[in-house]
């Protein structure tokens, strides 16, 4: 065998070493990097845009039963910038006057985060000089209505410029996933 009958196990073993070594300090090198984390949501002001527009179609997802599906987004907007941004809100409406115990008037203007964002310039690369831009976005059923909100001032001091229309899976409730959870005894299951 000359040897040859324990090299492959080795190679391979240390093979897989070398990949999930790198895969950890992967994961390692961005943690407190998730992309979200950097939106100063409790920094947004109002600035809403006379000429500013957003918009999303389809407005009713899911007709066929699917469960992802994805959306057009159209905006313009007369001031554009590089750092301007679109986020997506589930529920729809996510500004101040739905926030507990908030007056119009104090911060925080916007309550929630948005579940994803992508740079008005992702796909229109001319954006910051037309004031123009189509975006696409894969949605999952939130359960609830959605909608899409444009931003000026990056991401660290945004400012609200426009907001969408609502949009909403048809059957927001429908059951998407198996869950399985322990049962009242220790040998029990549950499979909803």
């Amino acid at each position: 065998m000359d040897g040859g009958g324990t090299s492959r196990p080795l190679t391979v073993a240390a093979t897989m070493l070398v990949c999930f070594s790198n895969l950890f300090s992967c994961v390692l090198g961005h943690i407190g990097e998730q992309p979200l984390s950097k939106i100063a949501i409790h920094k947004a002001t109002p600035a809403l845009h006379d000429s500013a527009s957003i918009s999303a179609s389809p407005v009713i997802l899911g007709l066929k039963g699917e469960d992802t599906e994805w959306v057009s987004v159209e905006l313009e907007y007369p001031h554009p910038s590089s750092d301007d941004w679109v986020g997506v809100f589930s529920p729809a409406k996510f500004n101040g006057s739905s926030c507990p115990e908030n007056k119009r008037d104090e911060a925080p203007f916007i309550c929630s985060a948005p579940i994803k964002y992508k740079y008005a310039n992702h796909s229109s690369p001319d954006y910051a000089k037309t004031g123009k831009a189509s975006l696409k976005f894969q949605l999952i059923n939130q359960r609830a209505d959605i909608s899409f909100a444009l931003f000026a001032g990056g991401l660290s001091n945004p400012k609200l410029v426009a907001v969408s229309n609502s949009i909403i899976f048809a059957n927001p409730k429908a059951p998407l996933y198996p869950r399985l959870a322990q049962g009242k005894a220790w040998d029990e299951m549950s499979l909803s």
